[in-house]
């Protein structure tokens, strides 16, 4: 919300106070201020002058001489404009002014001196006309600077507004805080409409078909009206805000808007069939080209403005253009509402349409504003675009909204906020922002409807605090039991998992909760998948984001391929983040928290002293058991399965204590291709919940050996489908107490090796606590292992 000063100074009077000041003071009263902008024109050095004389150049037909005063002495200026006389006051730039970036110099025309230059609109930055010389208001004070004259000097606030705030979309409801503020009189515009003889009512019909969608409808008509541009002073309010100026009509609904936040739109009434309008939902498959030139089909929920056929205006967000004001509009229909905010917000959200109208009205404004809307536009409308109003506004209300009553107590207040407040402050502070306050122990507060916000006792506290003044509470200690606080076992659990994952040279990431349909099938997830099983968003923000993600893979892999466009290949990422999935006959899904992480490229780029290595699936193992060592749970197992995004054969489950907790393998190539990520990328995901829920591993604490270990090296040849987890549990068995490691060193496939079989290579550490192992009674214990072998596996010893 763009707020200028020297607008803002028309509702309460800021003397004394600065731009920068009036910004801090919002701020502490709770309204964000994002910038403070200084506005100043292109042009420097032009001032008001006003033409005493004018004389025809003797040397040329179609120039003239004209003596202009400047306050303090006469220039003699040659002119060629034909929309100038005596007596108008217009712009002059002196020699050394600058106009478009170029310094002024006088010169010689027909050997006649000219002292200066009389400047157009389009050469001081003011608008595009340029077919004449710019003729300034009669009032405006000789031989001022034209930018003091016309307010283009100015300070702009942008506001942040909260959704709870919708008042303060105007100049009116900042002005009455203001005025609020810093104890000030708010002054808002008066209205007085002259109107003609010929009542509105004869001219137009209204009606309201789908009343629980608008709430209220309101029409003024305005005949003999000419379109044309704005008046200069309108134009240069309507910059500063941010609006472009398109007419005297237009530009009066969007002034009214800025200045009371309620939206106004005027019709070209004689483009209305049978002179009626009619307020209903929109019908399936009916269509309207909105003022941006797009055509819009619509659906039976949208709220439209029709004529006794087709709709002319998407109601609250665009008018049509078939009942667009042009030059050519004589009679103007002028609109002031109040919709549904739910309505407005999804038609804008379904149709992707933003405007300033919608984003008012879906914030949900105050029907009884709207009426002096009205009457504020027509009076504008007939002073800068002249015509008649017709007697009387066409006005349909049919449910009336009245102020409500709140008690407020006294005692709660100063409970609440810690801080003495006497009761005539109270009431001081809710009087100066127009609530009516009567009573005494309880406080009988009356809220205006254009506070909406108010609906319960603490509002009204926070009201008193924000106007109070947060700097005036005093700083204080708050009470404490003597507790220390601290983590919750869970807590620290996760926290554990991310230093475990940092630690391994990952970094976290954090992705949005929503995706889509596109993206599930961008990673491969075939329509049967359970995780294509999802929950619909029901007004999604973007389509992008129409449903809650089933899997943080998808996140992972964009947030790849984002940094792999910018030319960083070597992406080491995690996310830990819940997860969504809908479950039968529940409203609320399933959100269980999972844990994923994906690595791409080197192996943590390229250092002089250790070689160039691609990460691969063991760097990915290698995080997953580090994660297990770190909980204190039992060593992962890893059974080879086919699961998409990943690659056939390449990917397992993971399994630690016989349950299993998530997948990790690696992405398939046609998923990568379709990312456009140059490497390889390895990827898991696990189920932290069932991790976090798992039993942990018995700590058991030893001396340091104080007796010699023996290692013995023992190659096997075993069926190709025997894995190192079965060879390893037999020897562990077979081995005994006095076997303390089991250590898998090579695995070879080759031409000593029948086929179907393989070679795997264990080295075996064997060691007694109490005395000195002889080497018999460890070949005593390799061949008990080697026959338990052979017996369970099958598995022999290889002789070369």
């Amino acid at each position: 919300m763009r707020v200028p000063y020297n607008w803002l100074k028309e509702y309460v009077d800021l003397s004394g106070i600065s731009p920068p000041e009036l910004a801090d003071r919002l701020v502490m009263t709770g309204t964000a201020v994002e910038s403070v902008q200084t506005l100043k024109p292109s042009f420097q050095q032009v001032i008001v002058g006003e033409i005493k004389e004018m004389v025809r150049h003797p040397r040329a037909d179609k120039l003239w001489i004209c003596q202009v005063s400047l306050g303090h002495r006469p220039a003699t200026i040659v002119c060629g404009a034909t929309n100038i006389k005596v007596g108008d006051k217009v712009p002059v730039a002196r020699p050394g002014a600058i106009l478009q970036g170029a310094v002024l110099e006088a010169r010689e025309i027909r050997e006649v001196k000219s002292q200066g230059m009389l400047c157009s609109e389009a050469e001081l930055g003011l608008g595009e006309d340029q077919s004449g010389i710019l003729i300034l208001d009669p009032s405006c004070q000789v031989g001022l600077p034209l930018d003091e004259a016309l307010g283009l000097r100015d300070t702009v606030l942008e506001l942040e507004i909260t959704p709870n705030r919708p008042d303060c979309l105007g100049l009116i409801g900042i002005a009455r805080e203001v005025a609020a503020i810093f104890g000030r009189p708010l002054t808002v515009p008066s209205v007085h409409v002259e109107e003609g003889e010929l009542p509105a009512s004869h001219w137009i019909r209204i009606s309201i078909a789908d009343s629980d969608l608008c709430l209220r409808y309101s029409g003024r008509l305005l005949q003999g009206v000419e379109v044309k541009p704005s008046p200069l002073w309108m134009q240069v309010r309507l910059g500063a805000v941010g609006l472009r100026p398109i007419n005297n009509v237009v530009d009066v609904t969007n002034y009214v808007m800025w200045e009371t936040s309620q939206p106004l739109h005027a019709f070209d009434y004689g483009k209305i069939e049978n002179q009626q309008i009619i307020v209903r939902r929109a019908r399936e498959g009916e269509k309207i080209v909105t003022l941006d030139g797009v055509e819009r089909y619509l659906e039976s929920e949208m709220l439209v403005i029709a004529d006794d056929h087709n709709p002319v205006a998407l109601a609250g967000v665009m008018g049509g253009v078939e009942t667009e004001v042009s030059e050519n509009t004589s009679v103007t229909l002028l609109e002031s509402a109040n919709f549904d905010p739910v309505s407005i917000l999804r038609t804008s959200q379904k149709l992707g349409l933003r405007s300033e109208a919608s984003n008012r009205f879906e914030k949900g404004l105050d029907p009884n504003q709207s009426l002096y809307a009205l009457d504020r536009a027509a009076m504008l409308m007939r002073e800068v675009a002249g015509g008649t109003i017709l007697k009387g506004a066409v006005d349909i209300y049919p449910r009336r909204l009245a102020p409500w009553r709140l008690q407020l107590r006294p005692k709660r207040v100063i409970q609440i906020l810690g801080c003495p407040i006497s009761k005539k402050e109270i009431k001081a502070i809710l009087g100066s922002l127009e609530l009516e306050v009567s009573g005494e122990e309880p406080l009988e507060v009356t809220v205006p409807t254009f506070r909406r916000d108010l609906e319960r006792e603490i509002d009204l506290i926070e009201e008193v605090a924000r106007l109070y003044g947060y700097d005036k509470f005093p700083s204080t200690l708050p009470a404490s039991s003597g507790r220390v606080g601290e983590l919750s076992w869970e807590q620290k659990r996760i926290n554990l998992v991310r230093e475990v994952m940092i630690g391994c040279g990952l970094w976290e990431t954090i992705n949005y909760s929503f995706t889509d349909h596109k993206s599930m099938d961008k990673a491969g997830l075939k329509v049967a998948d359970p995780r294509r099983h999802s929950v619909a968003i029901a007004n999604p923000i973007i389509e992008d984001f129409s449903i809650l993600k089933t899997t943080l893979l998808l996140g992972l892999l964009q947030v790849i391929e984002k940094n792999c466009r910018v030319d960083k290949e070597n992406v080491f990422i995690f996310e830990l983040a819940k997860t969504y999935h809908p479950r039968d006959g529940q409203d609320l899904p399933h959100e269980p928290r999972a844990l994923a992480a994906a690595i791409t490229g080197l192996w943590f780029g390229r250092f002089w002293s250790e070689p160039v290595r691609k990460v691969d699936f063991y760097d990915l193992k290698g995080i997953v058991e580090e994660l297990a060592r770190a909980l204190d749970l039992q060593e992962p197992q890893w059974l080879p399965t086919s699961y998409d995004p990943f690659y056939e054969g390449k990917c397992a489950w993971v399994e630690i204590g016989g349950e299993r907790v998530g997948i990790a393998g690696q992405i398939h190539p046609l998923v990568i291709k379709r990312y456009e990520i140059p490497n390889e990328v390895f990827a898991f995901e696990l189920d932290l919940d069932r991790i976090l829920a798992l039993p942990t591993c018995q700590k058991e604490f030893r001396g340091i050996p104080r007796y010699p270990s023996i290692t013995v090296d023992l190659a096997l040849i075993v069926d190709e489908e025997v894995n190192y987890l079965q060879v390893r549990d037999v020897i562990q068995t077979g081995g005994g107490k006095g076997l303390k490691d089991v250590t898998l060193f090579d695995v070879y496939r080759g031409r000593q090796i029948p086929e179907g079989k393989k070679s795997l290579a264990f080295s075996l550490t064997f060691q007694e606590e109490d005395r000195t192992l002889r080497d018999e009674e460890v070949q005593e214990k390799v061949d008990r292992i080697v026959q338990e072998l052979n017996r369970e596996l099958g598995a022999e010893l290889r002789s070369r």
